[in-house]
């Protein structure tokens, strides 16, 4: 059975995961053909056009999510997001990005680098002032924890399904883990 019935099992953890995404509306629930009626749960809420979107990378300070300064600088990338909706004064409650991303990350201090593959899919829900409420990823996606989170420090790629939740004040942690996760501020110390 070994591998095989693992497998089985971790298809079926993620199919449960994202079935409650779905549920939860942190994914979009797929709609009937354009000539049968939609069931009732999908009438009305459309995804917008897909548009793209270009990663700037970024520069964190020392500390902040690891002890040395890390950049991190797109080399590889064709994204694309979707507003999948809108909070009733019309700022956006949820969206989609997809697409290629791979990323360079570097140790300014020592200048070591390492490149990932960072192009999942991922599902923010934003609060209506515009902070990140939850986040669904479905990996490889990054994530930066810092000092306060509930979470180790650090700068995390995660694979498989990550559900991300962002409090009030600020602070993050995941409530959902499933797949693999490295810090990359581990990899680069050296």
């Amino acid at each position: 059975m070994g591998s095989t019935g693992s497998t089985k099992r971790a298809k079926r953890r993620i199919a449960s995961v994202l079935a409650a995404g779905c549920a939860a509306g942190l994914l979009p629930v797929a709609t009937a053909a354009a000539d049968s009626p939609a069931p009732a749960a999908t009438r009305g809420v459309a995804p917008e056009p897909w548009e793209p979107y270009v990663d700037q990378g970024f520069t964190a300070p020392a500390g902040y999510t690891c002890a040395f300064p890390l950049k991190a600088t797109p080399l590889e990338q064709d994204m694309v997001k979707r507003v999948l909706e809108r909070h009733p004064g019309g700022a956006v409650k949820r969206e989609e990005y997809k697409g290629p991303l791979v990323v360079e990350y570097e140790n300014t201090d020592t200048g070591a680098t390492v490149v990932r593959d960072v192009g999942g899919r991922g599902f923010p829900e934003y609060r209506t002032d515009g902070r990140l409420k939850r986040y669904l990823a479905v990996g490889p996606v990054g994530f930066g924890m810092r000092d306060g989170d509930d979470f180790p420090k650090g700068f995390w790629i995660v694979g498989g399904v990550h559900v991300a939740e962002f409090a009030e004040d600020g602070t993050r942690g995941f409530s959902v883990r499933m797949g693999p996760e490295e810090n990359v501020c581990e990899a680069l110390e050296s």
